[in-house]
């Protein structure tokens, strides 16, 4: 099978892979939102390992970024009593100051809404914040994760498979050779 195929199936069953075990995980946890944790394990994924390490260390920063400032805003704007829009507003801008200067937090911004949006007036915001956090991370770890093992599959494995059976098939076809340089060997030493 040519490599370029190889490669096409690896993104497709690490992708499929890494939603679906993202999604569990969560859920398993007692996650309330384990949907965050699937579409994280997607995002990350990217074509080359290397874009899904940097995409998963950015999503983290921001995340964490995000869900501070919106904790933060949200705790000082619901005291003066703002509506969520006006919190959100807030959030978002803070975040994409930030954002500006360094885009692989760009996730804050739509962090601070997802955090926002999804909170419930009976729970605190900094749970809703700590969850959210939770699912997004666990989801784009488990996509890096993935990720890495097809690529170790994938890259270091296949040759070292090969070598191995190349290796053995050798040791079939050519024992008495192997046999005779031991022979050799011995009686030199």
């Amino acid at each position: 099978m040519e490599m370029k195929s190889v490669r096409a199936i690896a993104f497709v069953i690490r992708c499929s892979g890494a939603a679906t075990a993202a999604f569990g995980l969560a859920t398993a946890a007692g996650l309330p939102q384990a949907v965050w944790a699937a579409m994280s394990a997607l995002i990350v994924s990217q074509e080359r390992l290397l874009e899904t390490r940097s995409a998963l260390t950015g999503r983290i920063l921001g995340t964490l970024l995000g869900t501070g400032v919106t904790v933060m805003v949200s705790e000082i704007t619901f005291r003066a009593g703002l509506p969520v829009a006006a919190q959100m507003a807030v959030a978002i801008a803070i975040c994409a100051l930030i954002a500006r200067e360094h885009p692989r937090c760009r996730v804050a911004m739509w962090t601070c809404a997802l955090v926002l949006l999804t909170a419930q007036p009976s729970v605190p915001i900094e749970l809703v914040a700590l969850r959210r956090t939770t699912e997004v991370i666990l989801g784009a770890i488990v996509g890096w994760i993935f990720h890495f093992a097809a690529e170790a599959i994938v890259d270091r494995r296949t040759p070292l498979l090969i070598r191995s059976i190349g290796r053995a098939a050798a040791d079939v076809v050519l024992p008495a050779r192997g046999r005779h340089r031991s022979a050799r060997a011995q009686t030199k030493g």
